[in-house]
């Protein structure tokens, strides 16, 4: 008998992949698109819908012709995405009101600031926080903004959704119009207790529920997509990126944790079938295996991370990561400090008047320190998120991935600031394996037990000696934050 594959899509902020599985969970082929983002003016982060769909279609096309694999070959298919991402389009056409308004967008400050009064009914119910982040926002924003958008929408005209939904819709021949749970639970309009639409949510943004697409577990039967061929492949799986980078590292039970370091930082840590007060972090669904019942997770979001290594590069016109690392390994002056706040800071701070700012630099300040301070932005951040989750449950060790997972200098900064083992895997498509993961359970390729096993350590960093003196250089990058809050205001 031949053998089949499951065919991960990763629809990504900066790429986006494909990713083909074989029965062992071994990558067969990958391909990867960039994805290309624009800023209307500040504080705007908008993508073209049209895009995001060519990209898919163009990265499954090369996995396949990389694996010399056909779409019948494909036993299932998963879809992950960036999460709070959201789009308007019309139900009859197929064609978006507007552009797909991005997680990193800022624009939505003021629809937050006027709900602010129900942040303990939104922590109770979402377990989120008033945020431009969250998808809710955004969808009101088009409704309100776009011409005829609200009255469309009333009509039934219209549907409201994030990237997977969207890509169902384009590429499963226009039906089902579904979405999972966990990325029902970043728009701030479900209730992760109940596992539905929330009608007083739904109110308080002026959305209507007849805009919103059916809510499954991630392992779902969600119909079938077809690329191009005619074959229809059977989705079995949608799911957060976030949640499935924790899925794909094989954290899926209580006190499991993972880092995700890419644009910008997600730390998320397994609470089981429970959901703690998460703080000042967010309560999330971790992953649904069946109707009605989820697990749980506490997660903190950093917008800016590889969104700040990326900053500095060009800001250094330095050509390649590996001399930017280099150049920050020599650095002399060790107590500068960069604040990346583009767009504010996330967790735990929660602050979107929040501004970068660079202090305590001096004549000594040049390149290298400019480097350095740009690696050291991103474990300070991590930490600050470690932090917080560790007032509320023990976590002895942190799986990562994504591309910033690369720089050796980080990780040990991670593990030495820290004070924990910092695990990376081998799998070097972690997101797009949880994914895979789920949809292979349905496909029969494996099962829990299994899974919560596959990934294995490329490298593991353990906290060194000189981690006392990091910690110290932590305490200025807190003086630091307190100086970038609510600059814009």
């Amino acid at each position: 008998m031949a053998e089949k594959y499951i065919l991960s899509i990763d629809a990504g902020t900066t790429n986006c992949k494909a990713v083909i599985f074989d029965s062992e969970g071994k990558i067969k082929s990958r391909s990867a698109t960039k994805m290309i983002s624009f800023y209307p003016e500040d504080g705007s982060v908008e993508q073209n819908p049209y895009f995001i769909i060519s990209a898919v279609k163009k990265t499954i096309n090369e996995a396949l012709k990389l694996a010399k694999l056909e779409a019948k070959d494909m036993v299932a298919a998963g879809i992950t995405n960036q999460r709070e991402t959201a789009m308007v389009w019309d139900r009859n056409t197929g064609i978006p009101v507007y552009n797909a308004i991005v997680w990193q967008d800022r624009r939505t400050e003021k629809i937050m600031k006027s709900v602010a009064e129900y942040t303990g009914m939104l922590r109770e119910k979402t377990g989120l926080r008033p945020d431009p982040y969250f998808s809710a926002g955004k969808i009101q924003w088009i409704l309100d903004n776009v011409g005829n958008a609200r009255v469309k929408a009333k009509n039934n005209e219209l549907i409201a959704g994030t990237v997977d939904s969207w890509l169902l819709y384009n590429l499963g021949n226009k039906k089902p119009e579904a979405t999972d749970y966990t990325n029902a639970s970043r728009t701030m309009l479900f209730n992760i207790h109940k596992l539905e639409w929330d009608n007083e949510l739904l109110e308080l943004f002026n959305i209507p529920e007849s805009m919103l697409a059916e809510t499954k577990p991630s392992l779902n039967e969600y119909g079938t997509i077809s690329i191009g061929s005619g074959t229809k492949i059977p989705v079995y799986s949608i799911i957060g990126d976030q949640q499935s980078a924790l899925f794909g590292h094989g954290a899926i039970f209580n006190g499991m944790g993972k880092t995700t370091y890419g644009t910008g930082a997600f730390v998320l840590a397994n609470t089981g079938n429970e959901l703690p007060d998460p703080g000042p972090l967010t309560g999330t669904i971790a992953y649904a295996l069946e109707e009605k019942r989820a697990s749980y997770a506490i997660e903190g979001s950093i917008f800016s991370a590889g969104a700040a290594i990326e900053w500095v590069k060009k800001l250094l016109k330095v050509n390649s990561y590996e001399k930017l690392e280099e150049m920050a390994g020599h650095a002399e002056n060790l107590r500068a400090i960069l604040v990346p706040a583009f767009t504010g800071l996330g967790s735990p701070y929660w602050d979107p008047d929040a501004r970068g700012i660079i202090s305590g630099i001096n004549y000594s300040t040049g390149r290298n320190e400019m480097a350095r301070m740009a690696y050291e932005s991103v474990a300070y951040q991590v930490q600050d998120v470690l932090h917080e989750i560790e007032k509320i449950m023990p976590v002895n060790e942190l799986k990562v991935d994504g591309g910033l997972t690369r720089s050796d200098f980080l990780m040990q900064l991670q593990a030495n600031l820290s004070d924990k083992r910092i695990i990376k895997t081998e799998n070097v498509e972690v997101t797009a394996a949880g994914a895979a993961y789920i949809a292979g359970i349905v496909a029969g390729f494996w099962n829990i037990n299994k899974i919560s096993s596959m990934p294995t350590a490329e490298k593991i960093y353990f906290p060194q000696e000189e981690k006392h003196a990091v910690k110290d250089k932590y305490v200025l990058w807190q003086r630091a934050v307190l100086r970038a809050l609510e600059w814009k205001s």
